[in-house]
């Protein structure tokens, strides 16, 4: 399942923004540069070491780090499905594994973004805390919460969202220290020992910047700056049907799950600590995605994990089966589709028609809000801090970077780059894009370049403007 639902576009370097830059961090890591400090960014250093290693693979690297995604997506429906085993029958457990597979898929997450890696290491946690409450461990209270504790300090450091499932399972610990001893002057050494240890890998990181005199760029990039970001811009109204349309189906999902599953109780009977345990870890899930008021597929996919395994006992009823089919059927359809209009809109083929435009003449390269697939496989010009295509171009971050976008963009146009990257969707009417920017480049554009090479936009893919610099 983990192979069919991602075979479509296995390959393909357009999957995702995100993870474009990610791996071209990788690699202007491996030429000493520092995440935010020469390459900013907000995410944690642990997605951009990751994304390194990947680099390492040199002209491979798209496949190893697709790959490494597979069987990460692949592990985490394992443990799913070992989990799910504690409260449901095998069909429902493998039914659990499936329909994680199948709705990362349609969810934006058949390539490699940040939840595919971590919600190994959430699931992994919740494992832990299922097998100490169903007594098939060795370990002490203590030492299932230290090892929960490290897990979710290992996910923070690829992306701090998990923070609110991280926050959710220790209160639980913390509890069940109280439940255990009755004793509230245990319940506090043990709580400071199990955040002292999640906190480990962020303090190692910090220590590192601190060490390194880069403190400042540290602290603002991974505490600040998400802070400063504007709200997304609506586009239209159907834009903004289609964003509350997908935070409905999510909502949707767990509601009528809760509700069959109280409603078949007596058919789903189990464990009814582990059930509960589970059941606010979905809804806890949840909250963080709604907590955003960002209701896009890419940041429901840490959701996928709790909800199924939340689900799978409704395996036991007829009835309630039946609820579980329509989820993988319908997750299914939605995953053919989105793969099939990925592999569509643009995939290895647009890579290899693009990059020899530029052999003919090589020079700098200032790619304003493209694919930073194109950043990563061109010669590469240190041209800005700023070379992501959703920072000095997009509305939201406007004052999210520390920085004036527009004496940005001026500095780096001083520099007289040879060629400029834009997207064919660009103009006055785009309202994500940072016009102030936007207007800077294109008088530039217009005095000093002339366009050579353009492809259409496709689907997801809004295109791209080649310019070259002509007086």
């Amino acid at each position: 399942m983990a192979i069919l639902t991602r075979a479509m576009v296995f390959g393909n370097p357009f999957i995702f923004a995100d993870e474009e830059f990610y791996m071209f961090v990788g690699g202007r890591m491996l030429h000493g540069e520092l995440p935010f400090v020469d390459v900013w960014d907000r995410k944690p250093i642990g997605i951009f070491l990751l994304y390194e290693v990947f680099h390492l693979f040199g002209p491979w690297r798209v496949w190893a780090y697709q790959t490494f995604a597979l069987l990460s997506a692949w592990a985490t429906s394992i443990l799913c499905l070992k989990v799910a085993r504690f409260i449901a029958p095998a069909g429902g457990a493998l039914l659990a594994g499936f329909l994680y597979l199948v709705w990362t898929a349609n969810s934006q997450g058949c390539g490699g973004q940040t939840p595919i890696f971590y919600n190994l290491l959430t699931v992994w946690a919740i494992l832990l805390i299922t097998r100490f409450l169903a007594r098939q461990t060795r370990l002490s209270l203590f030492q299932t919460g230290a090892g929960v504790m490290a897990l979710f300090g290992l996910a923070l450091q690829i992306k701090t969202s998990v923070v609110f499932e991280g926050v959710y399972v220790g209160l639980y610990l913390m509890w069940l220290t109280y439940r255990q001893d009755r004793d509230l002057m245990k319940v506090v050494p043990y709580a400071l020992a199990w955040c002292g240890i999640a906190l480990v890998p962020t303090v190692a990181a910090m220590l590192f910047y601190v060490l390194a005199g880069h403190f400042q760029e540290w602290w603002f990039a991974n505490a600040i700056s998400i802070f400063l970001k504007k709200p997304s811009p609506v586009a239209s109204l159907h834009q903004w049907l289609h964003t509350v349309y997908w935070g409905l189906v999510m909502l949707g999902i767990l509601l009528i799950t809760t509700i069959l599953r109280l409603i078949f109780r007596k058919q789903t009977a189990d464990c009814q600590t582990l059930s509960r345990f589970l059941g606010g870890w979905a809804w806890t899930a949840f909250a963080g995605f709604a907590i955003f008021n960002t209701f896009t597929k890419h940041y429901s996919l840490p959701l996928y994990p709790a909800f199924f395994i939340f689900a799978a006992p409704l395996w036991t009823s007829r009835l309630s089966r039946l609820w579980l089919v329509l989820l993988l059927v319908w997750g299914g359809i939605r995953a053919y589709d989105a793969e099939k209009r990925l592999h569509k809109a643009s995939n290895l083929t647009t890579l290899k028609k693009v990059l020899p435009v530029f052999s003919a003449q090589p020079g700098c390269i200032y790619n304003y809000d493209t694919p930073d697939t194109f950043t990563d496989s061109l010669p590469y010009c240190h041209l800005t801090r700023f070379p992501f295509s959703g920072h000095l171009g997009t509305d939201t971050e406007k004052h999210a970077l520390g920085i004036d976008p527009v004496q940005e963009i001026k500095a780096i146009l001083a520099r007289k780059p040879l060629y400029i990257l834009i997207s064919a969707d660009d103009s006055d009417r785009n309202p994500y894009i940072n016009h102030d920017t936007f207007n800077v480049l294109i008088k530039e554009i217009r005095q000093h370049y002339e366009a050579i090479y353009g492809v259409v936009q496709r689907y997801a893919f809004n295109g791209v403007i080649i310019y070259k610099r002509v007086r």
